[in-house]
């Protein structure tokens, strides 16, 4: 999880700068929210550590830390933030034609649908969120457009 963390940070860095020419207030708006996914998962995993655990239990604003990355529905509301920017950086992608239409379009498609897994989870807390049918495609989504910007790169228009 703290690597998964921790790697997110380039992850958004490099989809912003591909992404920023197409529109720059939703690249950076998808950054923030690729950010405060790494933040949320960072935090889950740092307080974890009985050493960090103790030294924030001292202060008003570590209560608050821990109190959030003890909150039942924490990892949750890491994979909505997630799903916030991925389909930000996906529709972006769509407007771009940097990838192939296809890779954005379904890369939208599972991003939106883990959407409304996760919101439906926030706001009916039986609906399961975490399912195979709102995270495959998503899985399939992620993998795909990697392996194409890893072995293709971008398309750009000169």
């Amino acid at each position: 999880m703290l690597v998964g963390a921790v790697l997110t940070v380039p992850l958004g860095l490099g989809l912003y700068y591909a992404v920023r020419p197409i529109h720059n207030r939703l690249a950076a708006t998808a950054l923030t929210f690729r950010l405060l996914e790494a933040a949320l998962g960072l935090l889950s995993t740092l307080t974890a550590f009985t050493a960090v655990k103790t030294e924030l239990a001292h202060s008003s604003f570590g209560q608050a830390a821990l109190d959030l990355a003890h909150w039942t529905d924490a990892t949750l509301f890491g994979a909505f933030v997630f799903t916030i920017g991925s389909t930000i950086f996906f529709y972006l992608f769509v407007r771009s034609g940097y990838i192939p239409r296809i890779l954005a379009w379904w890369g939208l498609f599972a991003s939106v649908v883990a959407f409304a897994a996760c919101a439906m989870h926030l706001l009916q807390p039986q609906f399961p969120a975490m399912t195979w049918y709102a995270w495959v495609p998503m899985l399939l989504a992620e993998t795909s457009t990697g392996l194409w910007l890893l072995l293709k790169s971008l398309k750009v228009a000169d």
